[in-house]
């Protein structure tokens, strides 16, 4: 009986040792509202700028508030909703690719993500990955599609 009262007062010292770790608020739990997106742009065309090569961004309308075109890969395309994950309701809240063009920043919060894959960098008030709209890419009209 002693055996068995003293495991569980271990096992309740160490739930109240560990609750707290846990504890982390997550303070992004405000969804971006959702946009109908559904459309085509040449990424070769001179309104894109350098977005016909890999490893550069532009800015399209379309989204919620805006969204980034990220040019991965010789035929694949990202694009990711201009909107913080942390508090997408803040009228400020706008990312913005950094001159290194791999992180985009929020004006507001000043979270950083990884235009790789839409992740939060290290630092980052955000804890959820950027919306991310699919893609496909006509190599033969050049077209990139852009939809959810």
């Amino acid at each position: 009986m002693k055996a068995r009262l003293l495991n569980t007062t271990i096992a309740l010292m160490a739930l109240l040792l560990i609750i707290p770790s846990c504890g982390k608020e997550n303070t992004d739990t405000t969804e971006i509202p959702y946009v109908y997106v559904n459309f085509s742009i040449d990424p070769t065309s001179i309104e894109y700028g350098n977005l016909n090569i890999p490893g550069n961004y532009a800015y399209v309308n379309g989204g919620y508030r805006g969204i980034i075109v990220y040019h991965f890969t010789q035929d694949e395309y990202l694009a990711f909703e201009r909107t913080c994950t942390y508090d997408p309701t803040l009228s400020c809240s706008k990312l913005v690719v950094e001159e290194s063009g791999l992180i985009a920043r929020d004006t507001c919060c000043g979270s950083g993500f990884l235009l790789l894959d839409g992740t939060p960098v290290e630092g980052s008030k955000a804890s959820k990955s950027l919306r991310i709209y699919r893609t496909t890419y006509d190599t033969y009209y050049r077209r990139l599609h852009i939809y959810n």
